[in-house]
């Protein structure tokens, strides 16, 4: 006998379910018809195909075409292509199949406008495999991230670029590799509150110990190990620190505790080495000593006399010491007159000097100047005095001082002001002194002041001309950027205040603020940049029959999606939403919400089957008729009741419910006839 290997054409399991698959069969003697053919077809199998059948020619796609193998014949396979910028979705191929239809299913591919997306976003701590020559993605790009070493990841590790153009949402999540705890240090403790890559962990000894180990630090690798070895605490064989006087003992090395350092207190510094080490024979070096801080004798530096305001008798010249200076009476003094040594061992202020003094000539005043209070018969200006001066136009006091033989200025002089007065702008005031800074804004509202922060008076003349520039503002460039066509007015163009110009956006584009007008403001900026957008649809998305549309928004890329109501379904299982594409709703045909229907349940033998209709445009109460056997279905929510004959019993549910094109309950009722007990009949007579 044979047998059958089928493996290389099988019916698949589910096919039946989507289409009408005929005989399974094995060659074409299995095929009781001579106009039959045993020939694979497809999801069906080996099956008995009539000859000669043909499919009907497909309708070719908006913005694509179909090409055809062999025609409409048995076998032939249609390809989908679509035009340059846009993207098929849904099957590329369908084959004529044995029911004269083209599959494997009904749904029509078609052609959406090609989407792109931008970079994928970054995951942290992980890394994509995108080559670097990639700039740009397209539509059903995917991508693939992978944590980075030291990293464990959970959850989906790719995103793709969608119809929408956005990515799928990747819920990869890189957590660190955890390394577990290294352990407790006895007579330690460890600082650290994470044991996962890539953190360490410092140990420290308590009081009295000494870290031993070449390790003070451990962390965690990327391979899970901590580094190096776990060090331990061993008693320290070193007293307590030797006490030096009016210091204070601190411990610099908080890793090891086995080093003490010393610092003198205020008003004294440290002879010797400030640092000691416990060793096995002790602290080590010597201790050091705190010596009072003192100053240098001011006398050795200072030629002229000096009295002391000492605060310790015993140390002359210690912290917080006063001293006063002195000079001959023929000589001045230059500098401060008092001086106070301070915790640095310096005397602030320095220490003064006593030079013989210079007197100065007065010099000779400008016309439209005179000295105040300029003693009689006075020809010289002692050093170090001064005279006062005022001019015409000031009422400001000058000054003219002698330092050794030297006037500051060499030469008095007096300063014009500015009178100022303007057409074109307001100034804050009519009168300005020498250097005094002018201010004014401008008697237009269409100009702005370019200088106001920088004009002066300098000697009855401004430092520069008050200048107001006319608001304006410049049309952006590289609009052709921003999906925009055409301009009023060409890129770079200066505009006047209150000036506006227009602009065009390409082909299923629209403007980003409506109407496509930006005008130029008060503070020289444009009302809104000039943007393009992709269009929004102008219409709700199509109503379906027995079905509702949930929708939230008309703009590009919201979504539409389709419910059928109780007792419909969705036409073979297509697509049940529209997407708003450039202004459009796509796919064009929505789709069909087609009625459930549950088969005939049978003959009820020995009973009658009835069905309730419930109409109260007819009658409120529900109607009991009569049902047609040859009725070959009934629709949803429809009910049927059963009754046996005389003498029979019903057995089963009474009555049954089509739901969602199913009988509930699901068992069917029988009638049964009935068992009679023949009753004890006593003849008499």
């Amino acid at each position: 006998y044979w047998i059958r290997d089928l493996s290389y054409c099988p019916r698949k399991r589910d096919a039946a379910r989507q289409r009408q698959c005929f005989k399974s069969c094995f060659d074409d003697s299995d095929c009781r018809s001579r106009y039959r053919s045993c020939v694979c077809d497809y999801d069906c199998g080996m099956s008995c195909v009539k000859r000669g059948i043909s499919c009907p020619f497909l309708t070719s796609p908006e913005h694509g075409r179909i090409i055809y193998s062999n025609g409409n014949k048995f076998g032939s396979r249609a390809t989908y292509e679509c035009d340059a910028g846009f993207v098929l979705e849904g099957s590329k191929y369908r084959h004529c199949q044995g029911d004269m239809w083209w599959g494997p299913s009904d749904a029509v591919p078609y052609c959406a406008k090609e989407v792109f997306c931008n970079r994928p976003p970054d995951i942290i701590n992980a890394v994509n495999d995108i080559p670097t020559t990639i700039t740009t993605f397209h539509a059903g790009y995917s991508v693939k991230y992978t944590c980075l070493t030291g990293y464990v990841g959970t959850g989906t590790t790719t995103s793709e670029c969608a119809f929408l153009g956005q990515w799928t949402f990747a819920t990869l999540k890189c957590t660190p590799i955890d390394c577990g705890s290294p352990g407790t240090l006895r007579d330690g403790f460890l600082s650290g509150e994470r044991f996962d890559y890539p953190n360490i962990i410092a140990f420290f000894c308590n009081d009295g110990f000494q870290l031993v180990g070449k390790d003070t630090t451990r962390a965690c690798q990327e391979n899970g190990l901590w580094s190096g070895t776990m060090p331990v605490c061993q008693k320290k064989s070193c007293d307590t620190p030797p006490i030096v006087s009016h210091s204070e003992v601190i411990q610099p090395d908080r890793t090891t505790n086995d080093t003490i350092q010393y610092v003198c207190q205020d008003g004294y510094q440290l002879q010797g080495p400030s640092i000691l080490r416990c060793t096995s024979s002790g602290w080590q070096p010597t201790p050091p000593t705190c010596e009072p801080i003192t100053c240098k004798d001011p006398q050795i530096d200072f030629n002229g006399y000096i009295e002391t305001l000492s605060v310790n008798d015993s140390l002359k010249y210690s912290i917080n010491s006063i001293v006063t200076f002195q000079c001959p009476s023929n000589m001045t003094l230059r500098g401060a007159r008092i001086s106070k040594c301070q915790p640095n061992g310096n005397w602030l202020p320095k220490i003064p000097v006593c030079e013989k003094p210079i007197s100065c000539s007065i010099p000779s005043l400008p016309r439209d100047a005179r000295y105040i209070r300029l003693r009689p018969f006075m020809e010289k200006i002692p050093d170090g005095s001064h005279l006062e001066y005022l001019c015409e136009n000031s009422k400001q006091r000058q000054r003219i001082l002698c330092r050794r033989g030297k006037l500051f200025p060499k030469s008095p002089r007096c300063y014009n002001g500015c009178r100022v007065e303007s057409d074109t702008v307001i100034f804050s005031k009519t009168f300005y002194r020498h250097r005094e800074h002018v201010y004014y804004s401008c008697k237009s509202n269409n100009s702005l002041p370019i200088s106001n922060e920088t004009v002066r008076c300098i000697n009855g003349n401004l430092s520069e001309q008050p200048i107001c520039q006319s608001i304006k503002c410049i049309v952006p460039h590289m609009l052709f950027l921003r999906n925009i066509i055409n301009t009023t007015i060409p890129s770079g163009t200066l505009i006047e205040l209150g000036s506006s110009f227009s602009y065009s956006c390409a082909d299923d584009y629209q403007p980003i603020v409506e109407p496509a007008t930006v005008e130029c403001f008060e503070d020289g900026k444009l009302s809104h940049h000039a943007h393009c957008i992709p269009r929004s649809c102008q219409e709700h998305p199509p109503t379906i029959t027995n079905g509702r549309t949930i929708f939230h928004s008309t703009k590009h890329g919201s979504i539409a999606k389709y419910r059928c109501f109780p007792g419909f379904r969705i036409e073979n299982n297509h697509i049940a939403k529209l997407t708003c594409q450039f202004g459009q709703w796509l796919p064009e045909r929505p789709p069909r919400c087609l009625p459930i229907f549950c088969p005939n349940p049978g003959p009820l033998f020995n009973g009658r089957t009835y069905v309730i209709l419930k109409d109260e445009r007819i009658s409120p109460i529900p109607i009991r008729s009569e049902f047609r056997s040859y009725i070959p279905n009934v629709g949803h929510s429809r009910t049927i009741e059963f009754e046996c004959n005389t003498g029979y019993i019903l057995h089963g549910p009474s009555g049954l419910t089509c739901n969602h094109g199913r009988w509930m309950p699901s068992e069917r009722p029988r009638c049964i006839m009935e068992n009679h007990v023949q009753p004890n009949i006593i003849f008499t007579g």
